[in-house]
């Protein structure tokens, strides 16, 4: 159970890595491997310290209710990634020029926090200098916009009370190799369309991951 859950997880927290390196070559700005290496060392960081803190937490409740409001707060995430990747596909839909709706701007947030979610949204903004390749610094903040993005399911992850060390080490690997997937795929045709069901894919995984937790 726990394997499962952990690679349900895991493909879930990493999905955006395919999107980001599907969005990066588009643009043709290039990712060294000692930048991917730091992207997923920051990655699998800050979801190992959400894992331990989830982990942490459940010493104050039953075993039995530290499963269920687990599973709970990772059914939450999913729903909530799907909620905004509507909102996102909505917005898209509605804009007079299709690219620009990749770079609107979310609800109010405060700077840094705003600053982080626009990575996501669009990736190539991390190459701050516009110099075509995402260096060490620029590898740090993606890595933190990702981790960030990977908050909630993590902590809800501890709770539920998967293996904080073997999560992160596999989710750095993953990240890794999605990461490098997605600059792969960047030039193929169906790259644009790959990129936009990371998202949704994400969510539903997440989502039956918490469903899975209940019922076993």
């Amino acid at each position: 159970m726990d394997l499962f859950a952990i690679l349900l997880l895991v493909i879930a927290a990493n999905l955006d890595n395919l999107g980001v390196g599907i969005s990066l070559r588009i643009r043709r700005i290039r990712v060294p491997f000692s930048s991917n290496l730091l992207i997923a060392f920051t990655t699998s960081s800050g979801t190992l310290l959400t894992l331990i803190a989830g982990k942490w937490l459940a010493s104050f409740i039953s075993p039995e209710l530290a499963k269920y409001t687990g599973a709970l707060v990772i059914i939450a995430t999913g729903v909530w990634v799907l909620y905004e990747e509507l909102c996102r596909a909505g917005r898209k839909a509605a804009a007079v020029n299709p690219a620009e709706a990749e770079y609107e701007q979310p609800p109010p947030e405060t700077a840094g926090q705003r600053r982080l979610t626009e990575l996501l949204t669009a990736p190539s903004l991390a190459d701050v200098d516009h110099s075509g390749h995402i260096d060490l610094k620029e590898a740090l903040l993606l890595g933190m916009a990702l981790a960030l993005n990977n908050f909630a399911a993590g902590l809800g992850a501890g709770v539920f009370g998967l293996n904080p060390l073997l999560t992160a080490f596999t989710v750095s690997l993953f990240s890794l190799f999605l990461l490098w997937l997605g600059i792969g795929l960047g030039q193929n045709c169906m790259s644009r369309w790959l990129g936009d069901c990371a998202g949704p894919v994400a969510g539903l995984l997440l989502v039956l991951l918490g469903f899975f937790g209940i019922i076993i």
